[in-house]
């Protein structure tokens, strides 16, 4: 076993650690939090972002990246900040790993192991400075004790399931319970074993799960009161999912999202489903991964807020149940998955080689070699087509495996920077507003701008045309940051407005100005 878990460790280290300082902040999500680390220590209980109480989730992703930052102060925030999603990545794949090597098989451990760690979704998340991957490990890991103590009866696998439990919580609030324990719960019910866990364990792990999770909401209500409360645990949380102002997506759209992000293994999860629905009642170890995935799917499915991202928590069962498709080594439906497996590699090397060679021309030498990658990788799945299924399998886990680290080792990131990073923008606003002339951002909040230009910015929130005018009535003189789109309100609420320059990011033109009264 010594053997596989290093090959994890060393593969995951390469996909997950790999130039991680090649990427700047992105908006939206990445430059918010590398602020709210860096206001952390004037207010270590209520987090703060450009100087303003930051309720939208609890402190404990917050904490971590914090630490990984004070301990890893010798390296740039864009790599110190990012290293918990891969350290907390690579726990998520040993879990999975050591739990079904221990009560499924070896062979199926390595296939999901490898699958889940080869998942776009989960390569990107392992990389990028957001709070999804630590939740996702933190909800993993709960149902995966459980799990353990279902199989093993240690007492102590309870509590350590309600402690980590409660750590989810902390980081993204009551989805943690919303996600876990109906798992749980259907479980039991399906093997009719509700009579596992004690009253008594119950009471102590709710114990635990209150003297966890309550401090911090007791000590930030003495400090905001209950607006503070309401925005983080029953707008973010319930009102979000019924009623979302942002992301609001239809029940299907998940059905459109999650063949890609797990792209290419999503092609055998309908033949991974169907192995585990026939051993619905004769595989219990199935029946958990499978009760697992499908009420994540359904949950996330029913709130009308939807982003890609938000599946991640369900990608170790996932992937755990594509593994079933490769056990099998003569099925019709795996010839034409591969059959089309290695059509689209030859589509895409054939499309990079030649389609739209005007398209981002800096990305030509990056097309040749994946586009060169994509038509090796497909002749030798082509070869292997009569071999056993294992090989074919190997072949594409190398091919992802290539894929991610080519990309990382080369300056792709450096170079995308230019489309998508605010850096630059913010790099031309600093010699403006370093003296003590004040500066606006009037948009939905970017705290990235604010981040690189290291100066904390008046906000006014996006179509707010009698905010901008009353802070035209107080401040004589100021800088003002806004999309080329909003302009002509800005124009509508300040009289005199010089602009300073006009940078593109990404899709978004974005306009530096100048008004004095």
């Amino acid at each position: 076993m010594t053997r596989p878990l290093l090959a994890i460790c060393v593969i995951c280290s390469i996909l997950f650690f790999l130039n991680l300082q090649s990427r700047d902040f992105w908006a939206p999500d990445e430059g918010d939090f590398a602020l709210i680390v860096r206001e952390l220590p004037d207010n270590h209980i209520v987090p703060h972002l450009n100087g303003k109480p930051y309720g939208e989730k609890p402190p404990l992703y917050y904490y971590i990246i914090y630490l990984s930052k004070a301990i890893f102060s010798w390296f740039r925030d864009e790599v110190s900040l990012r290293l918990p999603s891969g350290f907390f990545a690579i726990i998520g794949a040993l879990a999975l790993f050591l739990t079904l090597y221990r009560f499924i098989n070896n062979h199926q451990a390595i296939l999901a192991t490898c699958i889940l760690i080869s998942t776009p979704l989960y390569y990107w998340q392992a990389r990028y400075l957001q709070a999804d991957m630590v939740f996702a490990v933190f909800v993993s890991f709960s149902l995966l004790l459980f799990f353990w103590f279902y199989k093993t009866r240690k007492e102590c696998l309870i509590y350590l399931f309600f402690l980590s439990t409660s750590l989810a919580f902390l980081v993204k609030g009551p989805l943690a319970t919303a996600l876990i324990i109906p798992v749980v719960i259907l479980f039991l019910f399906f093997e009719k074993s509700f009579r596992i866990i004690k009253i008594r364990q119950l009471a102590i792990g709710v114990l635990i799960c209150l003297a966890v999770i309550l401090p911090w909401y007791m000590a930030v209500y003495l400090k905001e009161g209950a607006p503070y409360l309401y925005e983080n645990v029953i707008r973010q949380n319930f009102i979000r999912f019924f009623d979302a102002w942002s992301h609001k997506r239809p029940f299907y759209y998940y059905f459109k999202t999650l063949p890609l992000d797990v792209f290419p293994w999503s092609l055998f999860l309908p033949l991974g489903l169907v192995q585990a629905f026939k051993r619905f009642r004769s595989n219990r170890e199935m029946n958990f991964f499978l009760v697992w995935f499908v009420w994540m799917f359904f949950f996330l499915s029913l709130s009308s807020g939807k982003i890609s991202k938000y599946m991640l928590p369900a990608l170790p069962a996932i992937a755990t149940i594509i593994s079933l498709s490769f056990k099998i080594e003569e099925n019709k439906y795996n010839k034409i998955v591969f059959t089309c497996i290695i059509f689209l590699l030859f589509t895409m090397g054939m499309g990079l080689f030649f389609f739209k060679q005007d398209l981002y021309p800096e990305f030509l030498p990056e097309r040749i070699i994946f586009g060169s990658l994509c038509c090796a990788f497909g002749m030798g799945l082509l070869l292997l087509r009569t071999r056993r299924i294992i090989y074919s399998f190997i072949a594409i886990f190398s091919f992802m495996i290539f894929s991610y680290t080519i990309g990382n080792a080369g300056n792709i990131f450096e170079k995308w920077n230019m489309h998508k990073s605010p850096r630059f923008i913010s790099e031309q606003m600093k010699p403006y507003v370093q003296d003590c002339t004040p500066w606006v951002y009037y948009g939905s909040m970017r705290g990235v701008y604010v981040y690189y230009v290291q100066k904390k910015a008046i906000h006014v929130e996006e179509h707010d045309i009698t905010g901008l005018k009353l802070v035209a009535q107080q401040i004589s003189s100021f800088y003002i940051l806004t999309k080329k789109r909003d302009l002509a309100e800005v124009h509508k609420a300040l009289d005199k407005v010089d602009i300073v320059f006009e940078e593109k990011n990404h899709d978004s033109p974005m306009i530096f100005a100048r008004y004095a009264r």
